[in-house]
């Protein structure tokens, strides 16, 4: 089953990308996670940038880097590869309610397209399986799927944030990223706003915490454990 969380703006290979790999998504580096397709290297053709041509008279000259018309000077960041990252802060009853939902939803619907819409609002709308799911997720305490998915989010990211703290290498890529002056200023604030959301609070980091500890819920949280395949 592939990694599917969205948080409404997400597109499907972004989000999966963030929740699938959070540690690497605060890297700003965007890894695949397990069962899903690799995303573009060009965010609009879809296809690698091709090489400039080497002068062969150059004896120092190097191959150029595909993603170079791409990438921040001074950083790793790549332009367009920070997806529109949303968190909120978590109480313990919602991220209980939400992690049941997600194992419900990991067990009844890992065979459902939900991959295959832009959000889990659109699944509802246009899928067959669609209103049972919303019905499966208000039963939570839910008033929307999309209300779910923004807990479930919030709780994998501080969870997975635990395992591998990337706190430190986040501070730095947006660092990297107010020194620029290679970037549409609408840009840079999206992407920093993004990666900061990648640093769980400290309030939602002590959630998932307790969740470890909790003998209910130390298996469930293990299922938003992030995977690189």
């Amino acid at each position: 089953m592939r990694r599917w969380l969205w948080s409404g703006v997400l597109s499907v290979g972004l989000l999966a990308w963030v929740l699938g790999n959070v540690g690497q998504a605060q890297q700003a580096t965007p890894p695949i996670d397990n069962k899903s397709t690799a995303a573009p290297a060009d965010s609009k053709s879809g296809a690698a940038a091709a090489p400039a041509p080497v002068d062969p008279g150059a004896t120092d000259a190097k191959p150029a880097d595909p993603s170079a018309a791409d990438t921040e000077s001074g950083g790793d960041v790549s332009v367009g590869e920070v997806p529109d990252v949303q968190t909120e802060e978590l109480t313990a009853d919602i991220a209980k309610k939400a992690l049941d939902g997600y194992v419900m939803v990991h067990e009844k619907y890992q065979d459902s397209p939900l991959e295959d819409y832009q959000d889990l609002q659109e699944f509802v709308d246009k899928d067959p399986k669609g209103k049972q799911f919303e019905t499966d997720i208000k039963a939570f305490g839910f008033v929307s799927v999309n209300e779910w998915n923004l807990a479930v989010t919030s709780l994998s990211i501080a969870y997975n944030n635990i395992l591998d703290d990337q706190t430190a290498d986040t501070k730095q890529q947006i660092e990297d990223l107010q020194k620029s002056t290679d970037m549409a200023q609408d840009m840079k604030d999206r992407n920093i706003k993004s990666l900061q959301a990648t640093i769980p609070s400290e309030n939602n980091t002590k959630i998932a915490q307790a969740m470890i500890k909790d003998s209910v819920y130390a298996e469930k949280i293990k299922l938003l454990e992030s995977t690189e395949e």
